[in-house]
């Protein structure tokens, strides 16, 4: 998982200890800038919810951390540490058709949530680790913080879109990983309308 203490908008992340098992204690931390009653009841949330994401996630067939335990009132959760590099850096090491690979089987990966009902939220080539690069198939994903159950094609056509644009900011080869990862993500059933939104998210922005 990602290197320990690392604080993100939402988050900081520690090692730790439990029942004499390393593990990584996600924390939403408190913002002094929301009311104290409203910074609560988000972080509570919150962490309920990813919690429930990556078991959800896992039940679905998605390689995620193993969640050891939730703490709703200090908004923590310990996770199991994956060791690996993030996608993003395994791909500036990878010749152009293990990436493709890899991307290919991140929109398998990608289609399985959606197909469950669930969104990642920030499906970006850094939340997602490659614990052995020789597997190319062996994708862990990482950080639900803005994850959601969803229905809503709009919410699948973002987290597609998203994944674009990480790889068009980090990739020369953007354009051919992007092709590989919806060939992955595939069509038919609700990709449908997945794909249809992505389509007009691109719209809006090509006329901004």
């Amino acid at each position: 998982m990602k290197p320990a203490d690392q604080r993100g908008a939402e988050a900081v992340i520690e090692p730790a200890r439990h029942f004499d098992r390393t593990v990584l204690t996600k924390r939403r931390a408190p913002k002094a800038y929301r009311h104290p009653t409203l910074d609560a009841v988000l972080r509570d949330g919150r962490t309920r919810d990813e919690g429930n994401l990556l078991v959800a996630a896992r039940a679905a067939g998605v390689a995620v951390p193993v969640v050891y335990d939730t703490d709703r009132a200090a908004g923590t959760i310990l996770l199991e540490p994956v060791a690996g590099r993030t996608l993003r850096e395994q791909l500036e090491l990878d010749a152009a058709p293990v990436a493709c690979a890899r991307l290919q089987r991140l929109g398998e990966l990608v289609r399985r949530l959606h197909d469950h009902g669930l969104t990642h939220g920030d499906p970006t080539t850094s939340n997602v680790l490659v614990p052995d690069p020789a597997d190319g198939g062996g994708l862990v994903v990482i950080d639900f913080g803005l994850g959601a159950f969803s229905e809503d094609a709009e919410d699948r056509a973002v987290d597609l879109h998203l994944l674009e644009e990480a790889l068009e900011a980090t990739d020369a080869r953007a354009a051919d990983l992007v092709s590989a990862f919806l060939a992955g993500y595939g069509v038919g059933g609700r990709a449908d309308a997945a794909l249809r939104r992505l389509e007009a998210i691109r719209e809006r922005g090509r006329y901004r």
